[in-house]
C-alpha cells in the first residue's frame, strides 16, 4: 500500500498590485512550484489560496 506525505502552501491570490508587482508575485509563485515538482511534490488541490500538495513517502 502506498504511503503519502502532505504539504499545505497558502499564498495570497487576492492582492491589490500593480501589473508588474502581479508579475513578480507570479514568477515567484512559478519558481516554488518548480521547486516541490523537483522534490516530488505533486499539486492535489487548490483551495481559497491554500494549495495542497502530496508526495509518495519513500
Amino acid at each position: 500500500m502506498k504511503k503519502y506525505e502532505y504539504k499545505v502552501l497558502t499564498i495570497a491570490t487576492a492582492l491589490a498590485v500593480s501589473t508588474k508587482q502581479y508579475e513578480k508575485i507570479a514568477q515567484e509563485f512559478e519558481t516554488q512550484l518548480n521547486e516541490l515538482g523537483a522534490d516530488g511534490w505533486e499539486l492535489v488541490q487548490r483551495i481559497d489560496g491554500f494549495f495542497f500538495f502530496k508526495r509518495e513517502m519513500k
